[in-house]
């Protein structure tokens, strides 16, 4: 025996008893730890699969047994959230946003609950907050404005009755449009079948399409629609042309009887069409030609002249949910979807477009400023861009979600889908009927559509006249009867007039809005953009024209791929030309200093770029000073933003790309923009990049201007600036394939597995 083991202490009984009585305290610590982590994954498991009412018991026992599990709380909160159970998302979100680890889009979503339960003074603290936290998100300003005016929101208040129509079932009901002395609409309410199918996320049956005939709240016992038509998932809501023999369906993507998936494995939604051929009877439908299963498009709407048809999408161009999109009519098809912008886009959900026999546009969104949750906001298109959209108030708007707004004009009903009554449970038809209107409107400069101040507006209809004179802001307004023809004639001092005709027959539940335009107008455009294909050069209709310097959209091109505005601004400005499916370009815009604006054409070449999609929009810029190539305090943030971009999207690499102004030798200033290509790169390997993520690094010297600030030409410091730059943009994509939210169905004896949409039809709105 060794020297060593003979002096080891023996040990005593009550050291030995000592040890076992920690080791079982430790024993006793280490269990509950091991089973809220259990319980946490079991929560988990169901946020992932969507199945948020499964995942709400595990979350609040593990909560229950550890107050301090952030993350828990924060999927707790959304859970309550995505389910609509309003009460509960305030009081989760309300100890969320006291986490240490709280995100900026808690804040957002705690606001939003405050609003649904009318608490505007605490809604706008932390609204406030949020834009404090992240101030390019324009939502947070938007809802702050909104706080503060609220109360306009109920002025008409009194000028509508609603009903809550009685063929609403227990489960949700939404979606109506009109058809045949009736309506259609989507209900996940109870069926006959022997094996009842059910939605994980509202462990409720799947959708599918009712008719029921009749007008304001008498209707029939609704009956199945078109069973032909429907599948085995969620089936509507629906839209039908004029004459009502072409339908427009939203559905989970089953094509051929056969369920298909995105690359992540997730079900999508698709618009298909069919034809009528005669009473009840549809032809095979056919898929939209932008349908794709990486994406989702819903909600169709078609013009009254069948030329237009918008619907809601997540697709390549989006701003941050769903978007509204527009496509025209070409031949037997579709231009490319346009997005209609950030006037009628936000960040949060556009959904549900209805478009009325005036082309006036009404949808629901949770972006723009309103009473909380989904409101229903009207725009019009005057020619140029659409209107900024006007939330149509209470009580067709609440503090919950509200949508699917039509109108039918021969009874002047309307119609809309709301889940006011259950505090957010369940959605339910209302019918509702405007008793007075008054007719709105803006008296502006042809020209250039600044308003005009003190214009004379003269409203007349049979022997009755009344006159007013315009505001600040270029605004009337004036009492109106229904079914009554009217003309309205402005006028103003060297402007002379112009007079508009219109009928009350058509007014929707919006009041009618006329603008009236005075003086001339140039037929010319002073700006002209046109973009095409770099290698067929045929044009791009739908890109994207972004101003840099405030990252907002000023338009999109038209069908011959063209983009034109009247004015020209002052300075030099800098654009960025998008277009999904192809790489983005900077264009220099010319400023005009003289006071008559001169003409300016600019032609844009795309190439072609499928590997960096949805990223096609994303784009950065950063400078430096004369000669040097160090990141300047400016560039700093924008690196940043950089930085947490890659660390956040690890599957995307981008491209630094450098250049120079004119001032040196061609040598001397190609070496100079390699050194600031380094320099970027360098900035971000050190914020934690992953240096293969910056997969390439070119430099141009001064061979690429963005302007004619050439050798010896007499240009500003402000002009030689914008050639000092280096220009970041994603170059690929790799598709990777994540976590997906597929659940295991045995339907009708049939072993499948479906992966079910990750945003349901009737949770667009959520």
């Amino acid at each position: 025996m060794s020297p060593l083991a003979i002096s080891k202490p023996i040990p005593s009984n009550q050291s030995i008893m000592k040890n076992y009585i920690l080791s079982f305290l430790l024993a006793l610590a280490i269990i509950p730890a091991m089973a809220q982590k259990g319980l946490v994954r079991k929560g988990d498991f169901h946020y992932k699969l969507m199945a948020y009412p499964k995942a709400i018991p595990y979350y609040t026992k593990a909560i229950k047994k550890d107050s301090t599990l952030q993350e828990a709380i924060f999927k707790l909160a959304d859970c309550y959230r995505l389910t609509n159970n309003r009460q509960q998302a305030e009081i989760w979100y309300a100890k969320a946003v006291k986490m240490p680890a709280v995100l900026p889009i808690h804040k957002f979503y705690y606001g939003q609950a405050l609003m649904n339960s009318g608490k505007f003074a605490q809604a706008k603290k932390w609204m406030t907050d949020f834009v404090l936290d992240n101030k390019a998100d324009g939502r947070g300003q938007a809802f702050v404005k909104a706080i503060d005016t609220y109360q306009s929101f109920f002025i008409d208040s009194s000028n509508y009755s609603m009903t809550k129509l009685d063929i609403n079932s227990e489960n949700a009901d939404f979606g109506a449009t009109l058809y045949q002395d009736g309506i259609v609409f989507a209900s996940s309410r109870k069926t006959t079948e022997v094996i009842e199918r059910k939605h994980s996320w509202t462990n409720q049956p799947f959708l599918d399409l009712y008719y029921s005939r009749g007008k304001e709240n008498k209707f029939r016992e609704p009956e199945q629609f078109a069973s032909s038509l429907q599948t085995k998932l969620n089936d509507g809501p629906v839209a039908f042309n004029k004459k009502g023999d072409e339908i427009w369906i939203t559905r989970n993507n089953i094509e051929g009887g056969k369920v298909k998936k995105s690359a992540d494995k997730i079900v999508k939604l698709k618009i298909f069409k069919a034809k009528s051929n005669g009473e009840n009877d549809w032809s095979k439908l056919e898929p939209f030609a932008y349908n794709s299963d990486s994406y989702s498009c819903a909600h169709p709407a078609l013009s009254p002249d069948g030329q237009k048809l918008f619907f809601s999408s997540n697709m390549p161009g989006s701003k941050g949910g769903m978007d509204i999109f527009m496509c025209t009519k070409q031949g037997n098809g579709w231009s490319q979807p346009v997005n209609l912008g950030d006037t009628i886009n936000t960040k949060g959900n556009e959904v549900f477009p209805v478009v009325m026999d005036d082309g006036t546009l009404y949808y629901s969104s949770d972006g723009l400023p309103g009473l909380g949750g989904l409101d229903i906001f009207f725009t019009r298109d005057n020619g140029l861009r659409y209107t900024v959209p006007v939330n149509v108030g209470y009580p067709l708007n609440t503090y919950d979600d509200d949508f699917s707004m039509v109108y039918d004009m021969k009874n002047k009903i309307g119609y809309l889908s709301s889940n006011r009554a259950n505090r957010g449970f369940d959605d339910d038809l209302y019918t509702f009927k405007k008793k007075s209107i008054r007719v709105k409107g803006i008296v502006v400069r042809k020209e250039d559509g600044t308003p005009i101040k003190e214009a004379r507006v003269e409203l007349k209809t049979g022997d009755k006249s009344q006159n007013f004179t315009t505001m600040e802001n270029g605004r009337f307004d004036f009492p109106a009867e229904f079914d009554l023809q009217y003309m309205l004639k402005g006028s103003a001092e060297g402007l002379g007039d112009s007079t508009v005709n219109f009928e009350t027959s058509a007014t929707y539940p919006g009041d009618p809005f006329i603008r009236i335009e005075l003086g001339t107008k140039s037929s010319e455009f002073a700006l002209s953009i046109t973009v095409i294909d770099a290698d067929t050069k045929e044009p791009l209709p739908g890109s994207m024209i972004r101003d840099d310097a405030s990252q907002k959209d000023i338009g999109t091109t038209d069908l011959a791929g063209k983009y034109t505005q009247p004015i020209v601004p002052q300075k030099d400005e800098q654009l960025v030309i998008s277009m999904a499916g192809y790489r983005p370009k900077v264009l220099m815009l010319k400023g005009q200093d003289a006071e008559a604006p001169k003409n300016h054409e600019y032609v844009v070449e795309l190439s072609k770029a499928s590997e960096i999609s949805p990223y096609e929009n994303w784009f950065k810029i950063v400078y430096y000073d004369l000669d040097k190539f160090n990141v300047r305090t400016d560039a700093v943030p924008v690196l940043d933003e950089v930085a947490v971009f890659l660390k956040e999207n690890t599957n995307v690499k981008i491209s630094l790309s450098s250049s120079t102004d004119s001032r040196a030798t061609k040598e001397y200033n190609e070496r100079l923009s390699q050194n600031r290509s380094k320099s970027a790169r360098q900035y971000l390997i050190e914020k934690g990049v992953n240096p293969k993520q910056v997969a390439r690094i070119t430099w141009t010297g001064e061979s690429v201007l963005v302007n004619d600030c050439g050798d010896e030409a007499p240009c500003s410091e402000e002009m030689h600036q914008l050639n000092r730059r280096t220009e970041i943009m994603v170059m690929e994509v790799k598709k990777r394939l994540k976590y997906t939210s597929c659940l295991m169905k045995r339907l009708s004896g049939f072993g499948s597995l479906f992966c079910f949409a990750s945003i349901q039809i009737n949770f667009f709105k959520r």
